[in-house]
């Protein structure tokens, strides 16, 4: 008898929290399998709170009501300590605008499990959500060298790379399942965080303690996209600069930290002056705002009001020109 729990996080999105549930409800377990279903409401306005124990009065769900928001990976973590207490096998974390594809994701992502017990994080191919023959997420492998992330092109590259890269893989949060046997060994997401990069990194240290990351190639979940990366709100790009930052400065193999520190900072202000370049302030003060607040090591839930401080403007104004002739020569290039 396998024990999976699932964790969904509700955040002022009641309705379509509702429709994810009763997706889940939806899908068939494997013979000897049972799930139990966990709503964390993540500090939600009271109204919103409010419609989403209404709708969910009656279901075989339970629901967990926080008073402040505590993110992807404080609010995911609750449902960690629920899984380790109470000796579930699985944890499947559900993003409560995920759709799925099929009503047999879960037991496709089990089998995968079954089938490798070193298997720690295993992710279904993710799909835009009004473009549901366009895949998105297929495969992501660690690039320590360059630092950076290779994303798979289509499944065939992902399964070569897989083969290969196996203990470089690792996949989103979405629809992330977890062997809790893993978590015991490498911990849980991490908290400074708040959202972005927590899935990235947990994969990281999962590999680290002799765990690998795979794909379901068969499973699909659909998943809304924005058009535009700078479609996205002020909060997005000041978690992405910081946790960029500490996800390569805490997760890169000593083999390829030399000079690591000078490296990630120019990229981070790159970032920053490509979104001005492109004409975002807003997204790139906020991307700024991140940046110092890793060097002064302020993790948690953002507060953007306020400003980056004068020395890294002044940096990241010196490194205008230099930055300016790349993008450039990207445009002639494009």
């Amino acid at each position: 008898m396998s024990r999976v729990l699932v964790s969904i996080l509700n955040w002022n999105g009641a309705a379509q929290t509702l429709d994810c549930v009763s997706d889940l409800l939806r899908q068939q377990l494997p013979a000897g399998v049972t799930a139990d279903i966990l709503v964390i409401d993540n500090g939600s306005a009271p109204a919103d709170a409010q419609a989403l124990a209404h709708g969910l009065a009656g279901l075989p769900v339970a629901l967990r009501r926080e008073s402040v928001n505590h993110g992807f990976a404080g609010g995911h973590n609750l449902a960690v300590d629920r899984a380790l207490d109470d000796g579930h096998d699985f944890l499947w974390l559900v993003n409560s605008d995920a759709v799925m594809g099929s009503v047999t994701v879960l037991a496709q992502l089990l089998a995968l499990m079954a089938a490798d017990d070193r298997c720690g994080a295993a992710s279904p191919l993710l799909a835009i959500l009004d473009q549901p023959e366009k895949v998105y997420f297929c495969g992501n492998f660690h690039d320590w060298s360059r630092l950076d992330t290779h994303r798979a092109s289509n499944v065939d590259d992902a399964r070569s790379k897989a083969c290969r890269l196996q203990a470089q893989q690792w996949v989103p949060g979405t629809a992330m399942l977890l062997r809790t046997q893993a978590l015991r060994a490498a911990g849980k997401l991490d908290e400074r965080m708040f959202a972005y990069y927590e899935d990235d990194e947990l994969c990281a240290r999962l590999a680290a303690h002799g765990w690998h990351s795979a794909v379901a190639y068969d499973a699909r979940v659909l998943h809304a996209m924005p058009r535009r990366e700078t479609d996205r709100p002020a909060y997005y790009f000041y978690l992405m600069a910081r946790n960029y930052l500490i996800f390569w400065h805490g997760s890169t193999p000593a083999a390829h930290r030399r000079r690591l520190g000078l490296k990630l900072l120019d990229r981070a202000l790159y970032d920053v002056n490509r979104l001005y370049y492109r004409g975002f302030p807003e997204q790139a003060r906020a991307a700024l705002l991140g940046v110092d607040d890793f060097l002064r090591r302020r993790y948690g839930r953002p507060a953007l009001d306020r400003h980056a401080g004068l020395r890294l403007r002044v940096l990241r104004a010196l490194l205008w020109v230099p930055h300016l002739r790349v993008l450039r020569r990207l445009d002639r290039t494009a």
